[in-house]
């Protein structure tokens, strides 16, 4: 999502749209199982308009990543809000200006479907993180059998109009594959969900 008007426009809306999907999943209660036991200092990658950012009660500092500018403007708007002490910090997920094994817990909230390389925002994720540090995720992943093929077919298409979204990413498939020890919820289910998506879940994955 670019830095340009289109951005600010739809960072606007972003928390509308967000809360009608989120009626079927119990966003409230998702969002405090995701974020609300991180301790310690925590980065968010993608943290959107911010509206994870009451619910960490027990960390000592987030680090906010977010590339647009729009989302960006949102944030700062609900920093006086917040729990603990909040940074707002403008960079991909492929390129976090953080050292090595800077933080205790890192969170994606679906955002692995969205980046532009993978195999990148991972392999930045687990260098950020602590040795036995944790990403704790809500994401979709590609589906098995015939609507997982359907979901390679519609790809390119649902990409252009679900704001990047490609429904067929092997997100915990990749994660066990560069270094992490994925536990999985139950699949969460959305209602409405969006076309050709999901299963959804949330998780850990575990920094080995």
């Amino acid at each position: 999502m670019g830095n340009g008007r289109v951005s600010h426009v739809l960072a606007r809306q972003y928390d509308r749209l967000s809360e009608r999907l989120e009626r079927g999943i119990g966003g409230p209660q998702l969002r405090t199982t995701l974020v609300g036991d991180l301790t310690g200092r925590v980065v968010e990658i993608g943290a959107g308009t911010g509206r994870n950012l009451p619910y960490y009660t027990k960390a000592d500092h987030v680090v906010a990543v977010e590339p647009s500018a729009g989302m960006r403007a949102q944030v700062a708007g609900k920093l006086h809000s917040t729990v603990p002490t909040v940074e707002l910090v403008d960079a991909t997920g492929e390129h976090l200006p953080f050292a090595d094994g800077e933080f205790d817990a890192a969170v994606a909230f679906l955002l692995l479907c969205v980046v532009d390389d993978l195999d990148a925002v991972l392999t930045e994720i687990r260098r950020v993180l602590k040795p036995g540090g944790r990403l704790s995720f809500f994401e979709h992943v590609r589906d098995d059998g015939r609507r997982g093929r359907a979901q390679d077919l519609a790809a390119p298409l649902l990409r252009r109009v679900q704001f990047g979204c490609r429904p067929n990413r092997p997100s915990v498939a990749r994660m066990e594959a560069l270094g992490f020890d994925v536990r999985l919820s139950d699949p969460v289910r959305l209602s409405p969900k969006p076309p050709l998506s999901g299963p959804y879940y949330s998780g850990t994955a575990i920094r080995l």
